[in-house]
């Protein structure tokens, strides 16, 4: 008989091994079972049957005649062969087996250098098994994280003196527990409902009404955590929703999504363990330094996405908690909190929350909090939130909260609000300013300076021009047409720079300087233009109504060309007698003169 069962057990180990691994299905089925005082193989038969499979083990290891007495009710099949075995025996499936064998005993009385923690993660209150709990010790950072069924195995050193094993699970309350044992056992571990967290849980810290400075709207809510709550009737200012009244629930809602999208965002570099990790450890681990590959290859392990780092080296791409004072790395650094000191990428920085330092990588730097420092790139900067010192990138620069300081691109730049500093790129662009931005084009869209301008002067007949950026300094884009008049030239196109001063009762002056080039009849097939106007204008405007005003002002122009005699001093049509030096003739390639302009302006609402 015992032939036979040896004959059968390498046969079926045979056949096993050279199948597919299936999943963790068989020990995780649930059976009902009585047995008292039975010899052990009629109870495996039995419990073999009643889950469709066959229990594969060698007698010779296993006392199969030894009697057992078990009464079960809807339990998985692991923790009826852990009660049966009581830790002496290993079992892992294959196919339709399992196969049992025996531990083998220790040679020699001293500890192994590790040994394994297993067991299931169980509600409480309701027995049901939790999935995706995260169990971790702090020290050796040794994690682990629950399948499907609720079940763990976490290998621990067990050379260290002193081991707690932390367990975490969202939405429950999280749980201690001293290791004193330094061999494999099995630990259930059960944990409570966290009922209180829905109640009060974390709100947002926001006065009731906030004004801006410079105008009505509030800028981009700002999401911090208090510990006090909020009455329920209180109302915010949103300036997403127009700077419209919001309700407390709202308001809770939109903190909740602004979370979520931030944390989704940061969590998709992360691996699904670490993402587990970060939703239920709400604990701020700390290491002095880590090294990694990848965001899952690296000293901290699994749990990089809950660890505040003083120091960190990335070769490929690096994920953690937080930075303390620095961090380095060839392609990616990801943080999901703050990060102060320096941080230097090849390609990229990603913060989830915020920045106080300097942060340099030559493709983008990502930070979803607030700035206070130094931000440079070669392509783009993005701030979520507000931003207090200097940014400088190649192509653009976001901010999406306040700017209190500076922005410089060859590209374009945009803040929300700017309270302090400057914007200066070929493009700026700000919802309200309480400075100037410089560049070729700027938009400031609630307390910007706007003219749509129709005018005519002493060289075109019909002009019209935009101006754009604020009272103090402003961009000019001008058009001029003399509907094919002779002595006249057929269109102008210009751009200019100018500033504007309010004298009060709806009065004000401005002063202008715009270059154009000038095309003429003659040369209109002539892809080399040679002729421009160069125009200094005073303005004085009067507003007549609250979108419409009158202006009048005196020009000095100057009009240079390759050619002599474009210009006919003499006709009826041409320049005023009103020349600067002698008058020209029909050699002369450049004019001056003084000129007049008079139009109607059309103004944005302030």
């Amino acid at each position: 008989m015992k032939l036979l069962y040896r004959i059968t057990f390498c046969c079926a180990c045979i056949c096993l091994l050279s199948g597919h691994i299936l999943a963790q299905e068989l020990l995780e089925k649930r059976i009902n079972l009585k047995v008292t005082n039975q010899p052990l193989d009629e109870t495996l038969r039995k419990i073999g049957n009643t889950g469709g499979f066959s229990f594969s083990y060698s007698p010779d290891m296993i006392d199969v005649k030894s009697r057992v007495s078990i009464q079960a009710e809807n339990r998985s099949i692991r923790e009826i062969l852990v009660a049966i075995f009581k830790d002496k025996v290993t079992f892992k499936e294959r196919r339709h087996y399992i196969i049992l064998q025996k531990k083998p005993e220790a040679e020699k009385p001293e500890e192994p250098e590790n040994f394994d923690l297993n067991g299931y993660i169980i509600d409480n209150k309701t027995g049901k098994k939790l999935a995706n709990a995260s169990i971790y010790e702090s020290v050796t950072l040794a994690s682990a994280v629950s399948n499907q069924y609720g079940y763990y195995k976490i290998r621990l050193p067990a050379a260290r003196s002193s081991l707690r094993l932390e367990i975490r699970k969202e939405d429950y309350i999280g749980k201690s527990i001293p290791i004193p044992t330094r061999k494999d056992t099995y630990l259930q571990i059960s944990l409570n409902p966290d009922t209180l967290k829905p109640i009060s849980g974390k709100v947002a810290t926001h006065a009731p009404v906030q004004v801006d400075s410079l105008h009505t709207k509030v800028a981009v809510p700002q999401f911090e955590v208090a510990k006090t709550t909020l009455p329920r009737d209180t109302m915010f200012i949103d300036s997403s929703a127009g700077g419209k009244a919001i309700t407390w629930a709202d308001y809770e809602a939109l903190r909740r999504k602004y979370k979520r999208a931030q944390n989704k965002f940061v969590s998709a570099f992360a691996s699904a363990k670490q993402a587990i990790h970060t939703r239920n450890i709400e604990d701020t681990l700390y290491a002095p330094f880590q090294a990694s590959v990848l965001p899952f290859l690296g000293t901290n392990h699994g749990l990089s996405g809950n660890i505040v780092n003083d120091y960190s080296i990335n070769l490929i791409a690096g994920y953690s908690l937080g930075v303390a004072k620095f961090e380095i790395g060839s392609l990616i650094n990801v943080v999901r909190g703050n990060v102060t000191g320096f941080q230097f990428a090849g390609v990229s920085n990603i913060v989830g929350n915020d920045v106080v330092g300097f942060q340099y990588a030559n493709a983008l730097n990502m930070t979803l909090g607030n700035f206070t420092g130094f931000q440079g790139t070669h392509l783009l900067n993005y701030i979520g939130r507000n931003f207090t010192g200097f940014q400088v990138a190649g192509v653009g620069n976001v901010i999406v909260g306040e700017l209190r300081g500076y922005q410089f691109s060859a590209g374009y730049n945009y803040a929300h609000t700017v309270k302090s500093g400057h914007q200066i790129g070929a493009v700026n662009y700000s919802d309200s300013t309480a400075t100037v931005p410089f560049g070729l084009f700027s938009w400031v869209h609630s307390n910007g300076y706007r003219r749509y301008e129709f005018s005519t002067d002493e060289f075109n007949y019909f002009n019209t021009a935009f101006k754009t950026g604020v009272s103090r300094f402003y961009n000019i884009f001008n058009l001029g047409f003399s509907a094919l008049a002779k002595d006249k030239p057929l269109f102008t196109i210009g751009y200019g720079f100018g500033t504007a001063q309010k004298l009060g009762r709806g009065w004000s002056a401005n002063a202008d300087l715009t270059g154009s080039l000038v095309v003429v009849e003659h040369n209109i097939e002539d892809d080399n233009i040679s002729q421009g106007l160069v125009k200094f204008a005073l303005g004085v405007e009067k507003k007549v109504g609250s979108r419409f005003a009158l202006f009048v002002g005196p020009s000095i122009s100057t009009f240079f060309a390759k050619h002599s005699g474009l210009i006919n001093t003499e006709g009826k049509k041409g320049f005023p007698s009103v020349w600067l030096g002698e008058r020209p003739d029909a050699s002369s390639k450049v004019y001056g003169w003084i000129g007049f302009q008079a139009g109607i302006r059309f103004l944005n609402k302030i």
